[in-house]
């Protein structure tokens, strides 16, 4: 077999440029510290890193979604606390001036501070986020969350819906809550259970809701609406009580005796009245004729505590009858105040939750995105010292093969006549 001079040639080229690819390629990785420089350098490899370079940065959208839902649920966890610091504020101010120790300027001046306390509370109510979205108006966030109509009444703008973001893989958390479900549509009184006196009473008396009895009664009692009517009746030598239920507010027009008689007996001071799962006390002494109204499910709002305190501080105080009035409508503020304090913290711990969570999530996918990009740069990142041995070996390699090059070429017939 006969090899021509452009064979020996053509073998010797080739030989020079793999090797002088090989070095350039090496150069590259030592100067770059990576040794997937393209994906023809290793396309599993290269796959690997795609893949990785995928969940790092699914692991990035997910830690600033935390972040700014972390911004956002720390606004609103505050913005609580502040209602809760006012509504304690009012709920002193009930306290103090429902002892019948204060003097009509005191009184005037505690409505006053009330006033305030409300307007305060609308303005936290509306409070916006970093980036001016009402935080507790639902998914109307662009708009005021509540606003007061002119004869004073705070209503609600805003819908039901809650804000979720997504935080880690098939996780996600609620990063706002509406204001309809924490500052309206709050059970009144105790457990729901509202007390009023009848606006005709004559006696020194005011009752309270102590308790329920039995839950499931009273519940049922407030999905269908069902009322009771507690009545006194008698003379100087004894009372007796008998309580009514039905529909419609005892003592109105409207109101329709539908069951009859619940309960009924003797009144003994000081004892309190228990019926359809309920405990009611009467406190001071009431007059034949005098009757006290009992609501379950009923409700209130955050606001209408306030102005329901600022009712009871512009009420004349008096003696008898009258100061039973006030202090039955001090009573109810005290306990519809303790209702919609539950109803805050209640939001409050429901946004300390979803921040617990974030926090959790986000610890976990810093550490998987920690290990993603542990991986990712062991498939690309070169290993300096193997990398410049072979660099230096493949150098002399190429060395050589420019010197095998160089005796090819001489080695022709001119160059040997030239001889």
């Amino acid at each position: 077999m006969r090899i021509s001079t452009n064979e020996f040639l053509l073998g010797s080229l080739n030989e020079l440029l793999a090797q002088q690819q090989n070095v350039n390629k090496l150069n590259r990785e030592i100067a770059t510290g990576q040794t997937l420089l393209s994906p023809a350098d290793d396309p599993s490899a290269a796959g690997q890193v795609v893949g990785l370079a995928d969940r790092i940065g699914q692991f990035g959208y997910e830690a600033a979604n935390g972040q700014a839902a972390s911004q956002t649920l720390q606004n609103g966890i505050g913005t609580l606390q502040q209602v809760t610091t006012l509504l304690a504020q009012l709920r002193q101010t009930a306290v103090t001036v429902a002892n019948g120790s204060a003097t009509p300027s005191d009184r005037q001046a505690a409505a006053v501070s009330a006033q305030t306390l409300l307007q305060q509370l609308v303005q936290l109510a509306n409070t916006q986020d970093g980036n001016g979205n009402y935080l507790f108006a639902g998914s109307r966030s662009n708009a005021p969350a509540f606003s007061t109509l002119p004869n004073g009444q705070v209503v609600f703008d805003g819908d039901a819906s809650v804000s979720q973001v997504q935080i880690a893989p098939s996780l996600s958390v609620l990063s706002t809550i509406s204001g309809q479900n924490i500052f309206m549509n709050v059970p009144a009184g105790s457990q729901g259970l509202a007390v009023s006196a009848n606006a005709g009473n004559i006696g020194g008396a005011y009752a309270v809701a102590d308790g329920v009895t039995n839950l499931a009664q009273v519940s049922a009692a407030g999905r269908a609406g069902t009322q009771y009517d507690i009545t006194f009746s008698g003379n100087t030598s004894g009372l007796a009580y008998t309580v009514t239920s039905g529909t419609g507010p005892p003592g109105s027009a409207g109101y329709n005796a539908t069951s009859g008689v619940v309960a009924s007996g003797s009144y003994a001071a000081g004892a309190d009245l228990t019926f359809a799962g309920i405990d009611v006390s009467i406190h001071g002494n009431p007059a034949a004729g005098d009757s006290f109204a009992v609501q379950p499910g009923a409700t209130t709002t955050v606001f209408q505590s306030a102005q329901d305190l600022i009712a009871a501080l512009q009420m004349p105080q008096g003696s008898g009858a009258q100061a039973a009035q006030a202090q039955q409508a001090f009573q109810n503020v005290l306990a519809n105040l303790s209702g919609v304090q539950t109803s805050i913290l209640s939001g409050q711990a429901v946004l300390g939750t979803s921040l617990s969570e974030i926090r959790s999530a986000q610890t976990q996918t810093s550490a998987l995105s920690a290990n993603a990009a542990g991986t990712m740069s062991d498939l690309q990142s070169a290993n300096l010292p193997q990398v410049i041995a072979n660099y230096s070996e493949s150098l002399t390699a190429l060395q050589a093969a420019q010197l095998a090059f160089a005796k090819v070429q001489n080695l022709t017939l001119f160059a040997a006549i030239a001889r």
